[in-house]
């Protein structure tokens, strides 16, 4: 393993996170699914993904990277789709600080659990409402979508989800 990894990477999580509040520790490992992107619009596609999870920075965050490819409508050419989130937990406010960049952008939200679902919330201002929820968690599956919203948060509509999610056994 190179430096850089062996800094990052953590194998087990800080104290500083409490056991009820380890919203991303189930996710910790490897996991394949299907990618439904730009959903009811003319760019609706569907790929295959993988997702992984890892503890990070002496166990204090979970960061994952997010790859799938998807199929450019014009050229009919599958282009390679990358992301990293970094979840960082914030002992003084008791909550997930979250940054996610991809090609092209950056995004900043909060997550909080709600009954069974772990919600985050773009507090990017962007004009758009966005939220990413997990949801149906289970120890070796679990479903995730972001809804956004174009009008102050009263109707929302799913842009994309990611479903038939399992461990890989790789």
């Amino acid at each position: 393993m190179n430096k850089f990894a062996e800094a990052l990477i953590s194998e087990r999580k800080s104290d500083i996170i409490p056991d009820d509040l380890d919203f991303f520790g189930p996710f910790i490992g490897e996991w394949d699914f299907k990618w439904h992107d730009y959903i009811g619009t003319e760019n609706d596609c569907v790929t295959d993904g993988k997702w992984t999870f890892s503890r990070v920075l002496e166990g204090s965050a979970v960061q994952d990277v997010f790859v799938t490819s998807k199929k450019n409508l014009k050229t009919g050419k599958f282009v390679r789709e990358y992301g990293t989130t970094v979840r960082i937990y914030d002992p003084q406010n008791r909550n997930w600080d979250i940054f996610y960049v991809y090609t092209g952008g950056a995004v900043h939200l909060v997550a909080e659990k709600e009954d069974e679902q772990i919600v985050l919330t773009c507090i990017t201002p962007t004009g758009l409402y966005m939220k990413w929820i997990f949801y149906d968690i289970e120890k070796d599956t679990f479903k995730w979508k972001n809804i956004r919203s174009s009008d102050n948060g009263r109707t929302w509509w799913t842009k994309a989800r990611v479903e038939d999610v399992h461990r890989s056994h790789r």
